[in-house]
């Protein structure tokens, strides 16, 4: 890949892929999430005042609802099947993180686009991807 766009990815995360099983005992299909991969990336939190593409929201009524909605760049596309987390900085440490007691876990994310970033011939340089946390934040087996 290019150099360029190379030296801004300066954070990691963890991809995890979505695979189906079927029970043999009863036929039921489960979904579970199996460590892919570990991408170089450049995350940041999306702000905007806008309501058609929104940050960070937290909402309180029959159930609690804590949305947060985050862009990432990477070098290779990231497809809507795939889940992330444990996005950590240089020094590997998490940058979203959820508040369990007694410690903190790495922010799990579902992918809800991705689109190519082109240079002027069009040739793909690398892929912009949106985010958002995932209400589910157990994942892995």
């Amino acid at each position: 890949m290019n150099s360029i766009v190379d030296s801004i990815l300066t954070m990691k995360m963890d991809v995890y892929i979505q695979q189906d099983t079927q029970d043999p005992d009863t036929g039921a299909m489960k979904k579970e999430w199996i460590y892919s991969r570990t991408v170089p990336c450049h995350a940041k939190g999306m702000i905007t005042n806008t309501s058609s593409r929104s940050g960070d929201k937290q909402t309180i009524g029959n159930t609690y609802i804590n949305q947060q909605t985050i862009e990432i760049r990477t070098e290779n596309r990231i497809t809507i099947r795939e889940k992330i987390t444990n996005i950590r900085d240089l020094s590997d440490s998490p940058i979203w993180t959820e508040l369990n007691y007694p410690v903190e876990t790495p922010t799990v994310f579902e992918l809800t686009g991705s689109t190519p970033i082109t240079d002027p011939f069009g040739g793909i340089l690398g892929y912009n991807s949106s985010a958002r946390r995932s209400e589910n934040q157990v994942i892995g087996v």
